[in-house]
């Protein structure tokens, strides 16, 4: 939910609306920036996250107190470093460029960057030193999360080319990287949340595929399964229902227990 919140607080027409929403609420300043501060800061909050999300799927202890605490913390060292560092006062189409060498914004940055490689590369460490131990969907999600991490790594070192390097050496890196610092700050976050997302999609991807199992098992044998009860059994769950249209079948093969009583039925006869 952070990630998408901060691709549409990217959006042109909803910055323009938190613009403005954010200059009424704070009061007669006229305060700048605050789509772009609030993106970034969704951003990090959200990578912080992963960590005790990767370290929670591979088994490890997680304390869960923890990660609130770093999440919190990050958003206020971020804010407190965006509010004293001066960069709310006037309009910058692209943050990076009004990066000035002040103790405000070194820690703004600093900490950005730092931050979100350093949960990167704790994912990957987690993901890689137990991917052997994890098979099929669990470890195709496994892989999707370490490329996500993967990802997040480039997007700071991306922050510190973009703003430290360039600053300090202008000549270094070709026009075409400087002029499009933006548009890859923006690709390497969304194919962040994309990752993440296709990650998230898997288990429920499987759930999905093994209910229209049930559900076709369901179906094509509920007929069968009326016709045994009026044999003589050993076994039969008197008080089950046998679903006789599609929309039963569909519902009663949201978990495997009806299907497999129906089996267990049958193998009675």
């Amino acid at each position: 939910m952070l990630f998408v919140t901060a691709r549409f607080l990217h959006l042109p027409g909803i910055e323009d609306q938190v613009a403005s929403i954010a200059g009424q609420l704070i009061g007669h300043y006229d305060w700048h920036n605050i789509p772009y501060v609030l993106t970034i800061t969704c951003t990090t909050v959200a990578i912080v996250y992963c960590v005790p999300a990767v370290a929670w799927l591979v088994g490890a202890d997680v304390k869960p107190l923890v990660p609130h605490l770093f999440a919190g913390g990050s958003c206020v060292i971020m804010l407190t470093a965006f509010i004293t560092s001066g960069l709310w006062r006037q309009t910058e189409p692209y943050l990076p460029d009004a990066f000035e060498w002040n103790v405000s914004q070194v820690i703004f940055w600093g900490y950005i960057a730092l931050a979100i490689a350093g949960v990167g590369i704790i994912s990957l460490g987690l993901i890689l030193g137990n991917l052997p131990e994890f098979t099929g969907p669990i470890r195709v999600m496994m892989i999707l999360i370490a490329s996500s991490a993967s990802t997040a790594v480039a997007f700071a070192v991306h922050i510190v080319l973009r703003v430290f390097v360039i600053k300090a050496a202008p000549n270094l890196f070709p026009e075409a990287y400087v002029r499009n610092g933006s548009l890859i700050a923006v690709a390497l976050t969304t194919l962040v949340t994309v990752q993440l997302l296709a990650a998230f999609c898997v288990p429920l991807l499987v759930r999905l595929w093994m209910r229209i199992q049930y559900f076709q098992m369901l179906w094509d044998r509920h007929e069968e399964w009326g016709r045994s009860r009026q044999l003589e059994h050993r076994n039969v769950f008197e008080h089950l229902q046998i679903p006789q249209t599609r929309l039963e079948c569909w519902r009663a093969a949201r978990t495997p227990v009806i299907a497999r009583r129906m089996l267990f039925e049958m193998s009675t006869i």
